[in-house]
């Protein structure tokens, strides 16, 4: 469903531009992620994707519903993705080498923190660049 559809099919959307209704859909995804509800975040998310998919929020928010359903390869999948159709997107790249981490892929990880610190560097962001850093020396 893109967002057209959705404004037509939710009455509270019907007069939301789409730059609006993407910000709608985003705080909703969260709501509903907050609650536990991942599959529910998850399909809302995947309809913002639609309608935003160069925004790096719904790749990293549909991501982490993956997570919270113990999905990490497919969370990984959705980081690298993210990482590409977003770029720059140095927060997907820090969350695929988080992933990467968990599922103990050492060498695929330490790639992505380097990708996701490059990004970070390129993108002016000291903070998050200073956080990979960190991130990336830890064992």
């Amino acid at each position: 469903m893109d967002a057209n559809a959705l404004r037509q099919t939710h009455p509270a959307l019907a007069g939301a531009t789409n730059g609006t209704s993407v910000e709608v859909l985003y705080a909703t995804g969260h709501w509903l992620f907050n609650q536990d509800r991942f599959a529910d975040a998850a399909s809302v998310f995947r309809v913002m994707l639609h309608a935003a998919p160069q925004d790096e929020r719904p790749w990293l928010a549909l991501g982490e519903c993956h997570e919270g359903i113990s999905q990490l390869n497919l969370a990984a999948e959705l980081y690298a993705t993210g990482t590409v159709a977003a770029a720059p997107a140095p927060r997907c790249a820090l969350a695929r080498a988080r992933v990467l981490r968990k599922l103990d892929r050492v060498a695929e990880a330490e790639e992505a923190y380097e990708l996701a610190g490059e990004l970070a560097d390129g993108a002016d962001d000291m903070q998050l660049a200073a956080l990979v850093r960190r991130e990336a020396g830890a064992t």
